[in-house]
Parts: structure tokens; C-alpha cells; sequence
């Protein structure tokens, strides 16, 4: 999916055009949060900013290892907005491939919500990278970091945003491969993504690591549509009920388990047939224009039941895998569209020179308050301690 405009313009529109619109919605410790455009954007400009006053420059890279949901999604479009190249790394990966592929690249900044997301990386020198580790009060300080360095310098990001015409910004992703290396690729695709619209919402389920996610968000960014975004087809029928979606997007292990979750569905807290798999079938057969009886086309006729199960206004159903026969006749008979994604060819990217680092002119010096932020460590010149990885000062 091509990317005409940098991220930075892509917010400040969806900020304008659609500042009290819902942009993103997860369920988290049971209740639903979201986050308008405005607030989006005020909180990706700012946590920007403060990246770039921590010592990240426009061109270095940094990992990022949190949960799937909001924040991934902040820290994801404020590395961006800050000219840097987030990296996402799937947890299948070797670990001694992932100190090949951190070691091949200029790694600044490693962001991790806990310790234990760290053990992937053991194995990578991360000689000069910053670790931040991000709860909900170390990433309001670094906002707030952000936001006073912005009162100093307002057009910093915009002059990032120029410095980086012409490069790529979209999320790396490493590439698990069976028989040979590991590789770092940035995932295209055409299709489906590319016809969301600024009043869809979108319900999309996977992984932060996983390429069809990693595309929608993108597509999300571009559109300016809502999205509701959970981890799991655990998630999937509370979030079809809360969010009622106008799109759908299954990611290959959701998709591949999507009749599993048919048959087990609950319309109003009861089950929306005695015998679901009956139901199915019949349908499958009759949208094949296959011959049957009374009983059978009775069953047929009571997929209707399962209507209010997607939410009452389900436009576009897109399974990140093979459609078979009884997903496609369902949505022939509930009268929803199967779209396509066609993804392209993983192409190795080699990081290291896709493009050089830029310095960031520096701010107006003031006096810095005596803060530190927001955790550990004894950090290299011109950086804040809160994000080294190189351990505390010796004594």
C-alpha cells in the first residue's frame, strides 16, 4: 500500500477533520477506553517530542515490545512522527537471530512495558541503545517532556517531517524464515485496506507483529476510519457486540477458527441455534444450489439467526487466509461482502542503509527542571537516564 503523505500530515488532518470522532477503542480490564483523533494526535506529537529530546534521531530505530492495543499504537505513530523506524519483532524468533538483525541496525530506544519482554533481546549487543520502560505514568512524563520541548521549538516535528521526504516511516517487521536467515521487511499489500473510508469502523484482531495487522493499521492512519483492535478471537464476540463493526479483518488464527467460534456463538446470551453445525451446512448446500429437502432448507433459513451476532451493520468480512465454502455462502446469505488482501512478496530491507541518520537542530536552551525520566540506568551524553540499557553508575 503506497504512502503518499508523512505521518505527521495524516494526523493533523484526522485531528481537524475528525477531532471528536472515535479513532481507537480496546477492552481493557473489562471496560471499553478509547481515544479520539484530537487525543490521538496530542499524544503521539508529544511523546514525539519527547523521543527526540531524549536523544532519538530521525533515521535511528526503535523497538518496540508492549501489548497489543492503544499504546502499541501510540508509541508506533510517535516513532514515526519523530522521523524513526519502528521495529517489531514476532516472538517466534530466535534470539540469537534477533542479535543478528539489532546488531546489523542503529537501535536508540528499546520500549518495553516489562522486564520479561526483554529476554527475546539477550542476545544483542544494544551497545548504544536507551531502554524506556512504558507504564501509564512513565509515558505521561515523557508526554510531558515531549510537550515542553514543542513550547521551546514548535516546529520541530515539521521540519522532522521534511528532513524525511521521501523515506519510508511504515513499521519493520522481522520475518521468521525456515531454512535460511531471518530477514527485516516492511509489508505491503493491495486490496480491501485501501477502500476504508473516514466513517467505517473497523474491528481487527491479531497480533502488533503480524503483517496483516501491521498493514490495517496503516490502512487505519490513511482513512482516518475507527478502529477496535483485540489480540485474539478470544475477545471476538464481546467486541462484534460493543463496537458493532462496519468491517471485519481476521487475522490467519482467528480466521482459521472462525466456524469454531460460529458454533459456539451467543446471540443475547443464549446460544442463536440448538444445533449451529446443522445450520451451517444447510446454508453452504443451499447457496451451492444443492438439492434439499424440507428439514434442510428450514435449517438454511435459520442462519438469519446469526445476523445480530456480527453487530447488525457488517459490510465487509476479511479472513487473512483461504475462504471456504461455508464462510462465503454466510456471507451470501446475510448479505456481507468477502473482501481481499493480496500481500506482496516479503523483500529483504536492508535497515543500515536505507537511509542516514539526521540530526535534530537543538532547542532553545532553558533551565531543566531536576526530573528525572522515567526508570534506570547511566545513559551516554545528551541523553536522559531513564533510558539506558547500559545499567546503574558504578559506585
Amino acid at each position: 500500500m503506497p504512502v503518499d503523505e508523512p505521518p505527521l500530515v495524516r494526523l493533523e488532518r484526522h485531528a481537524r477533520n475528525r477531532a471528536l470522532e472515535v479513532a481507537v477503542l480496546e477492552q481493557r480490564a473489562g471496560a471499553w477506553v478509547s481515544l479520539t483523533w484530537n487525543e490521538l494526535y496530542r499524544r503521539v506529537i508529544d511523546g514525539a517530542a519527547g523521543m527526540i529530546e531524549a536523544g532519538v534521531n530521525p533515521g535511528q530505530v526503535v523497538v518496540i515490545r508492549v501489548p497489543t492495543g492503544i499504546r502499541q499504537l501510540e508509541l508506533e505513530l510517535a516513532t514515526r512522527v519523530a522521523g524513526a523506524v519502528p521495529l517489531l519483532l514476532p516472538d517466534v524468533l530466535d534470539p540469537a537471530e534477533v542479535g543478528r538483525l539489532l546488531d546489523e541496525v542503529q537501535v536508540r530506544l528499546v520500549v518495553v512495558d516489562e522486564e520479561s519482554r526483554l529476554s527475546l533481546l539477550r542476545r544483542a549487543a544494544l551497545a548504544d541503545a536507551q531502554l524506556f520502560e512504558c507504564d501509564d505514568r512513565s509515558w505521561e512524563r515523557l508526554r510531558g517532556m515531549g510537550l515542553e520541548r514543542r513550547k521551546r521549538q514548535p516546529d520541530l516535528l515539521t521540519w522532522v517531517a521534511k528532513a524525511r521526504t521521501g523515506a519510508a516511516s511504515g513499521a519493520v517487521i522481522g520475518l521468521p524464515r525456515e531454512k535460511s536467515s531471518a530477514w527485516l521487511f516492511r509489508p505491503e499489500c493491495s486490496g480491501t485496506l485501501s477502500g476504508l473510508a473516514a466513517d467505517d469502523v473497523v474491528l481487527l484482531t491479531g497480533a502488533a507483529t503480524d503483517r496483516f495487522t501491521t498493514l490495517t493499521r496503516e490502512a487505519h492512519l490513511t482513512s482516518g476510519c475507527t478502529l477496535a483492535w483485540v489480540e485474539s478471537s478470544a475477545g471476538l464476540e464481546a467486541a462484534l457486540a460493543h463496537v458493532a463493526p462496519t468491517h471485519v479483518l481476521l487475522d490467519h488464527a482467528s480466521a482459521r477458527v472462525l466456524e469454531d467460534l460460529l458454533e459456539a456463538a451467543t446471540v443475547g446470551g443464549a446460544a442463536w441455534h440448538p444445533t449451529p453445525r446443522d445450520v451451517l451446512d444447510a446454508m453452504s448446500a443451499q447457496v451451492a444450489e444443492a438439492r434439499l429437502g424440507s428439514r434442510a432448507r428450514k435449517l438454511a433459513a435459520d442462519v438469519a439467526a446469526l445476523g445480530p451476532w456480527w453487530g447488525g451493520r457488517l459490510r465487509v468480512l476479511v479472513l487473512d487466509t483461504r475462504v471456504n465454502r461455508t464462510i462465503s455462502g454466510l456471507a451470501t446469505s446475510l448479505g456481507f461482502r468477502i473482501g481481499r488482501i493480496a500481500h506482496h512478496p516479503a523483500v529483504k530491507l536492508e535497515l543500515a542503509s536505507e537511509h542516514a541518520v539526521v540530526q535534530v537542530p537543538a532547542a532553545p536552551q532553558v533551565q531543566a527542571p531536576d526530573v528525572s525520566l522515567p526508570r534506570r540506568g547511566r545513559a551516554g551524553d545528551g541523553l536522559d537516564s531513564a533510558f539506558s540499557l547500559a545499567g546503574a553508575p558504578s559506585a
